[in-house]
């Protein structure tokens, strides 16, 4: 498990946007796509982790 950034269409934010702005982590389930060497995370559904026992910690990155 980790985080990545995820690509959320305009469509798919206008469908889930309660979900987004609501939740405090998503489960996105979403396709790969390589571009020119680029991966990109494109979400194609997202859901609520709600009530998750998993721990969050705070990541120093300098």
């Amino acid at each position: 498990m980790g985080i990545a950034n995820v690509i959320v269409t305009p469509d798919l934010y206008e469908r889930e946007r309660l979900t987004i702005v609501r939740s405090k982590s998503l489960l996105a389930e979403s396709v790969l796509q390589d571009q020119d060497g680029v991966i990109h995370v494109k979400a194609t559904r997202l859901m609520a982790l709600v009530d998750s026992p998993m721990e969050l910690r705070s990541h120093d990155f300098h």
